[in-house]
């Protein structure tokens, strides 16, 4: 006989109740641990770390977030709710889209550590506040849940894709302490070799055709735009 796991933190934080505001609780246990991360990364956080900034003792952390795993779910919803999702759904389902993109977006860029979670489905408020919001913008275009699902998704991941190569960007910097031109300096002799057998045309043109330094602004909004033309001719909704 196999052991069930434990109830999900949402539900046992919603079987608690409401009670008197506290000086200790998962909320502000929650905003500690977010500070944390955003100065020094996710993996710093610990129940240790967080009660040391709270004057607490780790087992005191305990009894209001049972676990790491607990905080960092608790920690993933609440930076959910910094989006701003005011006016949506508007009713034009392309502008409402490419609004909650660059949310994520800037979102990340504000919390960098969150882009190791949200993989799985969860169920805190903000996230389902997120999701039902994002839902709604592509209801009554004719589509079933699953293709509601197809277009939210496909331009949210692409959000992600994006944002996680701007953020590795930054990593590769503050590791290596080479700005990108830098980079380029650095491996500037060796792409010079790779360029004489004549035998990769493509990174050529890539050397001498393309932009230098391209704004990530730029980038991103050109690419969301393919993306959300794509979905458009998928669904048969012409922007």
């Amino acid at each position: 006989m196999t052991d069930e796991p434990p109830p999900v933190i949402w539900a046992r934080l919603s079987s608690q109740g409401r009670g008197p505001a506290r000086t200790l609780d998962h909320t502000a246990i929650t905003a500690v641990a977010i500070a944390l991360a955003d100065e020094e990364g996710v993996d710093a956080v610990s129940m240790r770390k967080v009660a040391a900034r709270m004057d607490h003792s780790p087992m005191s952390l305990y009894r209001h977030v049972g676990s790491k795993d607990d905080l960092t779910e608790l920690m993933y919803d609440a930076v959910l709710g910094e989006l701003d999702l005011t006016g949506i759904p508007s009713g034009n389902w392309r502008a409402d889209v490419g609004r909650l993109a660059r949310e994520m977006r800037r979102l990340h860029h504000a919390h960098p550590w969150i882009a190791r979670f949200g993989h799985r489905p969860t169920l805190g408020p903000n996230a389902q506040r997120f999701r039902e919001t994002g839902l709604a913008c592509v209801d009554g275009l004719g589509l079933d849940i699953d293709a509601m699902m197809d277009v939210l998704a496909t331009a949210l991941q692409f959000t992600r894709g994006f944002v996680v190569q701007e953020l590795g960007e930054v990593e590769a910097q503050r590791h290596t302490g080479l700005d990108f031109a830098g980079y380029q300096r650095q491996v500037g002799p060796f792409i010079t070799q790779l360029l004489q057998g004549g035998q990769l045309p493509y990174l050529k043109r890539l050397i001498v055709e393309a932009e230098d330094h391209p704004d990530p602004d730029v980038v991103f909004e050109r690419r969301l735009a393919m993306v959300l033309d794509g979905l458009a001719a998928a669904i048969g909704r012409p922007a």
